[in-house]
């Protein structure tokens, strides 16, 4: 059985999110808490052929202005401070004008992987992340600033990957909670979509997922607010055409602030394990980001926030590869947290 999704069409900003893999058309919302102004420079980018192999708990979470979920973290006992979860980022990230503000140790410089290509950029030794009454280990967090993340920090899968994460979006609460292998799902509804996943640098890649019949990879991004494609999907929705209506060039922003060209358009129809997702708004690039995947090739996609948060649960469970997707019981949504949907059945 489908489950088809038909949704209107969102045309906001794409906002950006490391490893780094997220973009934005307009300039980010500025961070939910205020740090010291930064300088406007750009972090160095280098050629895409240069980049190297880069307690459970009830967190209420914002959706900000980019819809990307915002939660409150105590960072080496002060705070808090606004921090975006991140599914999507390989590094928990922090924003240089935090670091100077709680001057922290500046580590060894990193290169990771950007909507636009490769940067190189300093890291900060965070002695400790706190969440409610979740403790994060130290971690070496890489540094942009923050005009470009939209936050003081996102939190990446660096921090999530021995747990499972339970998004519930009617409550706006977030759960990280311990998990096993073979650990049953906690979402158990009659119509929960279940669909296993591959691991690549952490993210999960839902494993059945298709357009037109042809297998795509999808990588559930959470610090995404819209959905970005490589540019071998768009040559496959543009074969298929199915695309809702001609492509017209936009340009990303990536989180070291350069421009990236893309193409964008709404895809009529993708199926992912018998639901159906109509008129999803996609942006297109040649992104360094799908490289660093090795994802160049094949039709991928990061499915962004706009999307996940049409369901009432989601639930990412990293060790055991699977994420769940709650259809919600009626079409109603709160005005401007959640976007109109319509679910019916039709058969498979």
């Amino acid at each position: 059985m489908n489950h088809p999704f038909r949704r209107s069409m969102v045309w906001t900003a794409l906002l950006a999110a490391p490893v780094l893999i997220g973009a934005t058309q307009v300039p980010p919302a500025p961070p939910a808490v205020a740090v010291p102004a930064a300088s406007d420079a750009i972090d160095e980018v280098v050629e895409p052929g240069m980049a190297s192999d880069i307690v459970p708990f009830i967190q209420p979470f914002d959706l900000d202005a980019t819809r990307r979920m915002s939660v409150k973290v105590m960072v080496g006992g002060k705070g808090p401070f606004a921090f975006l979860v991140d599914t999507g980022a390989e590094r928990t990230v922090i924003a240089r004008e935090l670091a100077a503000r709680l001057d922290l140790i500046e580590g060894a410089k990193l290169r990771l992987a950007t909507i636009g290509g490769s940067a190189t950029v300093p890291s900060f030794r965070i002695a400790a992340l706190q969440m409610s009454n979740l403790h994060l280990a130290a971690v070496d967090a890489p540094a942009f600033y923050g005009r470009h993340i939209g936050a003081a920090g996102l939190i990446g899968v660096d921090m999530l990957e021995e747990r499972r994460v339970l998004i519930d979006f009617r409550k706006e609460t977030m759960q990280v909670l311990e998990t096993r292998k073979r650990a049953q799902p906690i979402i158990r509804d009659d119509d929960a979509i279940v669909v296993t996943a591959r691991n690549s640098a952490g993210r999960l890649i839902l494993s059945d997922a298709r357009l037109n019949g042809k297998r795509i990879d999808v990588i559930v991004d959470t610090g995404a607010q819209t959905s970005v494609g490589n540019m071998a999907l768009q040559k496959l929705v543009a074969s298929k055409r199915a695309n809702r209506f001609p492509f017209f060039p936009t340009e990303l922003m990536a989180v070291t602030g350069e421009d990236v060209p893309a193409l964008r358009t709404a895809i009529k129809r993708i199926v992912i394990n018998g639901m159906d997702v109509n008129d999803l708004p996609v942006s297109f690039a040649d992104s360094q980001a799908f490289r660093a995947l090795g994802l160049e090739d094949r039709p991928a996609m990061l499915l962004g926030m706009d999307s996940l948060s049409l369901f009432d649960r989601v639930e990412i469970d990293f060790p055991n590869r699977r994420v769940v997707f709650d259809l919600p019981d009626a079409a109603g949504r709160q005005s401007g947290q959640r976007m109109a949907l319509n679910i019916v059945a039709s058969g498979g």
